[in-house]
């Protein structure tokens, strides 16, 4: 019996905090036999041109995407957008916003990692991010380079996490605006990786807010907690959708590219209720 076509709706790249640039996880995703991806930067859709054409050159389809930090009940969260328009007017201001903002937030983190000790400057920072958006992944990177800790889920751990010693809150816009941005932006949005982040009763607010659906596939979902989201996406008519959350560096999550990976049909589904509705 032939293998169902599978794809990747959650992968990062050289455009925000991955290692691998646009073209080579486009290469690798052809390595990995996937018929179809979606490159989700942080806040910043930068790399999908570039994908777009390789996808284009070697048959694999790649859908825009975006993991968009925005703010509920007064905390980060992380919305996946799909299927919307690259070249919509709101959205690139949008992008540009959200770009601020992380270098607003980076430049507070590292006025606090030197309130606790650690030698590390701004410029620092944005020699590692280079003109990229800037992420916490860079801190945890060059707290790493420079020998503080011997890992970077340690600085998140230690530092950098949520609610952690350095971490700073940034304004983000609403939950609901980002929805409503990227709905008139032709799009779809997801709750990324929702994990036991949140409570029933806050579920049920983010599907009143208008999302279209949920991350059921993640690595951090156990069996048990896909379940979950899966059966909660069938009972409200909600969206599927999974990734490996590639980013490229070395480790367990290196290797979920390519094993970590959903349906032809999730993608299908989520494609009609796009504006565009085709894979690019």
């Amino acid at each position: 019996m032939p293998k169902q076509p599978k794809a990747d709706l959650h992968l990062h790249t050289t455009a925000s905090d991955g290692k691998c640039t646009p073209v080579s996880v486009i290469n690798k995703a052809e390595t990995e036999g996937l018929y179809a991806v979606a490159i989700t930067d942080h806040d910043t859709f930068d790399g999908f041109e570039a994908a777009r054409q390789r996808g284009a050159e070697i048959g694999i389809g790649v859908l825009p995407g975006m993991e968009i930090t925005c703010d509920f009940r007064d905390r980060e969260i992380h919305v996946l957008a799909y299927g919307f328009d690259t070249r919509n007017e709101d959205l690139i201001k949008f992008v540009s916003r959200q770009k601020l903002r992380r270098h607003k937030r980076a430049r507070k983190m590292v006025e606090n990692l030197n309130s606790l000790g650690f030698d590390l400057t701004m410029e620092e920072v944005l020699a590692e991010s280079g003109t990229l958006n800037i992420s916490r992944n860079h801190l945890a990177q060059l707290m790493v380079s420079k020998g503080y800790l011997a890992q970077k889920r340690l600085v998140f751990a230690k530092y950098l996490g949520n609610h952690a010693p350095a971490y700073h809150k940034t304004e983000y816009d609403t939950v609901d605006r980002v929805i409503r941005l990227i709905a008139d932006a032709g799009g779809v949005t997801i709750v990324a990786h929702p994990g036991t982040t949140y409570s029933d009763n806050e579920l049920k607010e983010l599907i009143d807010a208008g999302v279209n659906g949920f991350e059921c596939v993640h690595p951090s979902h156990s069996w048990d907690l896909q379940k979950k989201y899966l059966q909660l996406c069938d009972s409200a008519k909600l969206l599927k959708t999974g990734g490996s959350d590639f980013h490229g560096y070395e480790g367990s999550r290196h290797t979920w590219f390519g094993t970590v990976n959903i349906d032809k049909s999730w993608v299908d589904e989520l494609l009609k209720h796009c504006k565009n509705g085709t894979l690019n």
